[in-house]
This record gives C-alpha cells, sequence and structure tokens, in this order.
C-alpha cells in the first residue's frame, strides 16, 4: 500500500473536507484570527529561502528542521489513529510515534518541495474557535502556466491554554494531509483486525515506508 504517493495525490484532488462539511451543517460565521495568521506568515517568511534553495538536499533539510519546529507530530499522531489510539500499548506507542513522525515528516517535504521557488503569502484565516483556526494562503506572482497558481493552500492552527500556537494539519483546496491519513490508517487497521494486531499492521507499513525514503 503506498501511503505517501496516495496521500500526495490527494492533497490536491478537488473534494469536500472539513471546512465544507462545517458550513453544510450551519456553522456559525467566523471571525479571522490576526495573531494566527502572523504565526503562519512567519513560517512562510523562514520557508522562502529554504523552498528557494538551489540544492534539493538543503531544501529537504530545510523543510524537515520547519516541521519539526511548528508542527505537532503527537497531536497530529494521535488524531490520524481516531478510535485506535486508545487501544494502542505503550510498547506501540513508544514505536508508533518516531515512526509516525519519519513518515509525516517526509510527505510534508514531498509536498512542499513541489512549491520550490515560490513565495507563499497568507490571505486570510478563519477562527473556527478560539483554539482552532484555519488560515489561508497562496502563491504570490506565480508564473505563467503554475500548476498551483491558482491553488489555496491552508494550515490548521492549534491554540493551547497558554497562547502558544503550533500547526496540526496543512492541505489545499480543502484536502487536508492529516484527514487523509486518518482514512487510511482506520482503513489499514480495521482490515488487519482492529485493535492491537491492526496497529502492529500499521507500524509496519509505516516502518517499510520511512526505511523507503
Amino acid at each position: 500500500m503506498r501511503i505517501i504517493q496516495h496521500t500526495r495525490r490527494a492533497l490536491f484532488r478537488h473534494t469536500a473536507a472539513a471546512l465544507a462539511m462545517a458550513a453544510a451543517i450551519g456553522a456559525a460565521p467566523a471571525l479571522a484570527d490576526q495573531a494566527a495568521e502572523d504565526f503562519v506568515t512567519e513560517i512562510l517568511d523562514e520557508a522562502e529561502p529554504i523552498l528557494g534553495a538551489a540544492d534539493r538536499q538543503t531544501m529537504m533539510s530545510g523543510i524537515e528542521d520547519l516541521v519539526g519546529k511548528y508542527v505537532d507530530m503527537r497531536r497530529i499522531g494521535r488524531f490520524v489513529l481516531g478510535q485506535y489510539a486508545r487501544q494502542m500499548t505503550d510498547a506501540q506507542a513508544a514505536e508508533y510515534f518516531p515512526l509516525f513522525q519519519q513518515y509525516a515528516t517526509l510527505i510534508y517535504q514531498r509536498t512542499l518541495s513541489d512549491y520550490g521557488g515560490q513565495r507563499i503569502v497568507v490571505t486570510g484565516s478563519i477562527d473556527r474557535s478560539e483554539r482552532d483556526i484555519v488560515v489561508n494562503s497562496k502563491i504570490a506572482n506565480p508564473k505563467p502556466g503554475d500548476a498551483f497558481a491558482n491553488a489555496v493552500i491552508h494550515w490548521r492552527v492549534y491554540r493551547d491554554r497558554d497562547g502558544a500556537m503550533s500547526v496540526v494539519d496543512a492541505g489545499a483546496d480543502n484536502v487536508w494531509l492529516a484527514i487523509e491519513q486518518r482514512s487510511q490508517f482506520t482503513s489499514l487497521i480495521a482490515n488487519n483486525g482492529g485493535g492491537e494486531k491492526g496497529v502492529d499492521a500499521l507500524i509496519a507499513e509505516l516502518r517499510t515506508r520511512v526505511n523507503e525514503g
């Protein structure tokens, strides 16, 4: 099962996702969140020279550093397990979370490298709750024929009780990485017997994907 390749393709498909679902159920109008926009702007400003690096390895190492600094992998890692997060043993957790971080970092590297040489700027935000904010962005001054010229690039920001912020998902055109991963992970676990047995199968799959790079 090619999880990374499937997730990467799915990121750019036009499908209904969290924002569309919220609108469909009549969610109340939300306000913009300047602090979250400033947070993502800081990330994008830091990312600009990294995405503009001439050497691909330098770009990939820089993206890895950004992910480690700004993305809450522990929170995402639990989210993508769905109900199976509560069924994971301590021994499985000790193996799963480091593997998930390596795997998810690979996805961020491969996805963000598609924007190599581009400058991405914040265009607005939706404050879904005090702690859950979606910040939107786009490519500034795209080149003619750029495949991502009209793409809306999303960043889901979580604000903790102390006001500290982190990225807990990213996507484009309402397709979200963590939501795609959750669908794939929970299906894989269920198809392998669920519970601890299914989690073992997921860990084995993640190990294979990480080793393949």
